[in-house]
């Protein structure tokens, strides 16, 4: 259970470290919006937890910590429930929830050839 929440608080945090300067540096534009929401997020989410952690399924530690890290953005933006933005942000979590399942099933199934 420790290695999980060390896997899940890395992909947490991971992504934080990335979205504040992101977000502060360069500014959300279409481009850096796409890039960041469906690429780096989740990039971060897959390949970060096998550095942290001994667990050897590390999709629950993926999925969990996208989903803590969605949850949070919600809950700071809630006002902008509205906007495009935020739209895109949903898909995006759902898009990348999809990936990292696909993801780890090709992996899985990669190892067991």
């Amino acid at each position: 259970m420790k290695e999980v929440m060390k896997g899940v608080l890395a992909v947490v945090i991971g992504v934080t470290l990335v979205f504040t300067p992101y977000s502060l540096l360069i500014g959300w534009n279409l481009i850096t919006f796409v890039l960041f929401w469906f690429i780096m997020v989740p990039l971060i989410a897959f390949f970060l937890p096998p550095k942290v952690s001994r667990n050897e399924t590390h999709l629950i530690e993926s999925v969990v910590g996208v989903l803590i890290f969605y949850a949070l953005m919600v809950f700071m933006i809630y006002d902008h429930y509205a906007s495009d933005f935020f739209f895109v942000m949903m898909i995006s979590c759902v898009v990348n929830l999809i990936v990292m399942f696909l993801a780890s099933w090709t992996r899985r199934r990669a190892d067991t050839v």
